[in-house]
């Protein structure tokens, strides 16, 4: 599963609270200095910190946010409140492992082997604000996705992906908050000359709505370009009660997440998910004359552990996947049983 070519970012969370300021500084407050959620007052902007998700967050919450909470006493990190950006260059990498399950062949059901997946995938973000207001944002992306299996079906060993998120966003900082996308992509075997089903290019409009602290609802659409188009709904509500929940029930990802403490210098949050997945490449198999593309469908639960650091953020996460469904552009395709999924990653 290419989580990276559904632009929906993940595991991205705020500066915490009673730090100093990361590397490069923060908009307004130099580096090293110790962090004032409350300072600031004159600053409408901040950059993106690591695993920022623009989606849920809609081009951050500037350090004037009059709908922000206040951390609880007692925790020096928390979901609500006056949060910097990170302006700049930021980066992620991620790992993930589906081991081998059994498959079958469409249609009809036929054994077609066993087949598993090994994930890598690397982003470098960069984060400026405009003359006009608005916040931009490019992040070069690769993702690789090496296949094992299916025995009886042709599939090539490897997957590659290179593309571009670029976004433009409003800051958060009134009622009223949107933000564009446009991603570029171009996903293939490499097997032989590409074909313009190698090129994808996938778009969105988020609207979002907070009218308190507690809430924001977010309405909006994307279009996925993969083997077929796809519009899906970018759409849901966020729920924030207080510093140690936050549930964002979204589509196509949600997110549940529990403030457990502090660990040295890492805050550290429990959280669960569910997301709906589409990816796509050009291929080449055996018996099939011109380029073939291949699209896998799935739906992933997962659960697990981030710990979140001045200067970078770690996670741990294990689960399961499910209804996974491939198909070729030339006929056909495979059904996979339902399956174990493990990711780790680093945020800097």
């Amino acid at each position: 599963m290419i989580r990276a070519q559904s632009p929906t970012p993940t595991y991205e969370e705020s500066v915490p609270y009673g730090t100093t300021a990361p590397p490069g500084g923060t908009y307004g407050m130099p580096e090293g200095q110790p962090f004032d959620p409350n300072a600031g007052a004159g600053d409408l902007y901040g950059a993106p910190a690591p695993g920022y998700d623009p989606f849920l967050s809609p081009g951050g919450a500037g350090i004037v946010d009059p709908y922000a909470g206040s951390p609880m006493p007692g925790y020096t990190t928390g979901l609500n409140g006056p949060q910097p950006f990170r302006f700049g260059w930021t980066s992620n990498l991620t790992f993930g492992l589906l081991p081998k399950v059994r498959t079958y062949a469409q249609p009809g059901g036929a054994p077609g082997g066993n087949f598993g997946v090994f994930e890598t995938d690397v982003d470098l973000k960069y984060t400026t604000p405009l003359r006009s207001g608005w916040i931009f944002s490019a992040a070069p992306e690769f993702d690789y996705r090496g296949w094992s299996g299916p025995q009886f079906i042709s599939l090539p060993g490897a997957g590659y992906r290179f593309g571009t998120d670029l976004a433009l966003s409003t800051p958060a900082n009134g009622l009223w908050s949107v933000q564009l996308g446009f991603t570029p992509a171009l996903a293939s075997d490499f097997g032989k000359s590409l074909s313009s089903n190698a090129w994808q290019f996938d778009t969105r409009v988020v609207l979002f709505y907070r009218p308190s602290q507690t809430w924001m609802f977010a309405v909006g659409a994307a279009y996925w370009d993969r083997l077929g188009d796809y519009v899906i709904p970018y759409a849901g509500v966020v729920w924030t009660p207080n510093d140690l929940w936050e549930i964002r029930a979204m589509f196509p990802k949600s997110r549940v997440s529990r403030f457990l403490g502090n660990v040295g210098h890492k805050s550290v949050w429990l959280y669960g998910t569910f997301e709906y997945d589409i990816e796509s490449f050009e291929v080449e198999r055996a018996g099939v004359t011109n380029r073939d593309q291949v699209e896998f469908k799935d739906y992933a639960l997962m659960l697990g552990l981030r710990g979140e650091g001045p200067c970078m953020t770690m996670f741990l996460e294990a689960g399961g996947v499910f209804r996974r469904h491939a198909y070729f552009q030339s006929g056909g395709g495979f059904d996979t049983k339902d399956g174990f999924m493990a990711r780790f990653g680093f945020q800097f």
